[in-house]
This record gives structure tokens, sequence and C-alpha cells, in this order.
């Protein structure tokens, strides 16, 4: 607080605690990566769609990038926000779970571990969103972000296996 011009009475007008400020942040941090994502969770055009997405997620990562990184190495040290941190990224789990399932039922995709696939690509995406935006000097956003689609299209679309049987 005592970089910032507000008062602590005036903190405590807003957030409970720092617990709740920080799970505010998460919020934040969840609704404009959702939006951001939302081309390729419920588009079609593959994987251009993606790519857009992905820019997207870069672009929160650019301006939230700090934020992310605080959750993530205070998590392990606090019960309270390891939960909220495991919510948050169970949310995005569950959602590329669904969307990579829905194209394997298309026959878009080949099948695989749909759930195992989205962890690890999530995963993937934290680490690099804290290490390239979580303090400065900044990585380059474009190499970032092509960085992440060429991961994420080699794991989603590459033709490894077999189409998932209905």
């Amino acid at each position: 607080m005592s970089e910032t011009p507000l008062s602590r009475p005036a903190f405590y007008q807003y957030f409970r605690d720092r617990h709740d400020l920080m799970e505010t942040l998460l919020g934040v941090v969840k609704e404009r990566i959702r939006a951001e994502a939302n081309p390729w969770l419920t588009g079609e055009d593959e994987p251009e769609a993606l790519r857009e997405s992905l820019r997207g997620v870069v672009a929160v990562g650019v301006e939230l990038g700090a934020v992310l990184r605080a959750v993530s190495e205070a998590a392990p040290f606090d019960q309270r926000l390891q939960r909220s941190w495991r919510r948050f990224l169970s949310y995005w789990d569950d959602a590329v779970t669904t969307r990579i399932g829905a194209q394997q039922a298309t026959g878009k995709i080949d099948c695989f571990d749909a759930g195992a696939i989205a962890k690890a690509l999530n995963a993937l995406d934290v680490a690099v969103l804290v290490q390239a935006f979580g303090r400065k000097p900044h990585a380059d956003p474009e190499a970032v972000l092509d960085t992440l689609h060429r991961i994420w299209v080699g794991a989603i679309y590459a033709r490894l296996g077999p189409a998932c049987q209905s």
C-alpha cells in the first residue's frame, strides 16, 4: 500500500483481505482470457481460430503477467490461494478438454486423452506467460504467440494416431 496513492483503510473498503484481492485479480484474468479464447473455444475455423485465441491470451499475459506470476509463486505457500489457483486452472483444463473432445467427436482431430493434453497445454501456457511477461523486460509477444501456437497445433492437430470411434 505504501507504493500506491491509497491508504490502508481504502484497501479494506474494496477487499476483505489480501486473499480477496488475489481472488478478484484471478477473476479479472479469467474473464479477460475467456473473452480472448472464445474464437477457438466456440469457433469452427481451425487452427486459425486457435491462433487468434492465443494472440488474445498473450495480450492478457502482457498486461496481467505479473498477477499470474504472483499467484503461481504464492499459491504453494497459502492453502486458500492454492484452492483459488486450482479452481482457475481447472476451469481452463475443463474448457480445453471439452473443446478437444468436441473436435474428436466430429473426426477433426485424432483420438488421444483430451484431458491430459489440455492440462499439459494449459500448464505450458502459464509457465510461458509467467516467464515471458511476469517480470520486465517482457519478451516479444509475437515470438511467444508463434511458440505457443506451434506447440498447440502440433499437440492437437497433427495426425499421429487413429480417429476416435463414436
